[in-house]
């Protein structure tokens, strides 16, 4: 039985909850006895990982805290728009949404509070470097995202104008959704400022 807790984290990408191990039938139990006897690995609490999955921070905070979506400088690394790794992982969650617990597991995280307005517009999903699939904000979000932070003076501006340059390079660039979210997050106008430079 414990080669097929393995099996099945291996056929759910090498990434699962102890509550989807539940749903597929497995007992605590069996997958604490996977995890002791070499079978699995934990990832993070209430977080298995097949044994070649290493320390993945991306998926150790999304799957343990379902509400978190990668975002800003995080999601642009993700999307190939910044080669800066992130040191501490950027988050979006809910206003209402109460991240003590998120906090003390990663002091040092940005974490995002968004209006329901704004909480998950722009979530997509993306493939890790560990190649397990985590939510994140698409290109055009994340960009947006980015320059209000700019306007508030709180992001390197070489961040921005990489990520956008880096955008302008991509076949798939949204250039009305880009204004869109722009608008939505109140910076159309500062994104008019980098587009004219760039020209």
């Amino acid at each position: 039985m414990t080669a097929s807790v393995a099996e099945h984290i291996e056929r759910l990408g090498g990434v699962a909850t102890s509550s989807q191990l539940k749903e597929a039938g497995f007992a605590p139990g069996v997958i604490e006895y996977a995890l002791n006897s070499g079978k699995i690995d934990r990832l993070t609490r209430g977080v298995y990982c097949s044994l070649d999955v290493l320390d993945d921070e991306f998926a150790a905070v999304t799957m343990r805290w379902p509400k978190c979506i990668l975002s800003h400088g995080t999601a642009l690394y993700l999307l190939g728009l910044s080669d800066r790794v992130p040191g501490n992982l950027s988050v979006s969650v809910p206003r209402d949404y109460n991240p003590r617990e998120l906090r003390r597991a990663y002091p040092d995280m940005g974490i995002h509070r968004e209006s329901d307005k704004l909480y998950g517009l722009g979530k997509t999903a993306v493939k890790d470097p560990m190649g397990i699939i985590v939510p994140i904000y698409d290109a055009e979000r994340s960009i947006a995202d980015i320059i209000q932070e700019r306007a508030k003076g709180t992001v390197n501006p070489q961040l921005v104008r990489d990520a956008i340059v880096g955008y302008f390079r991509r076949r798939d660039r949204d250039l009305p959704k880009l204004a869109r979210m722009c608008e939505v997050l109140g910076v159309r106008g500062e994104l008019q400022r980098y587009l004219e430079v760039l020209e």
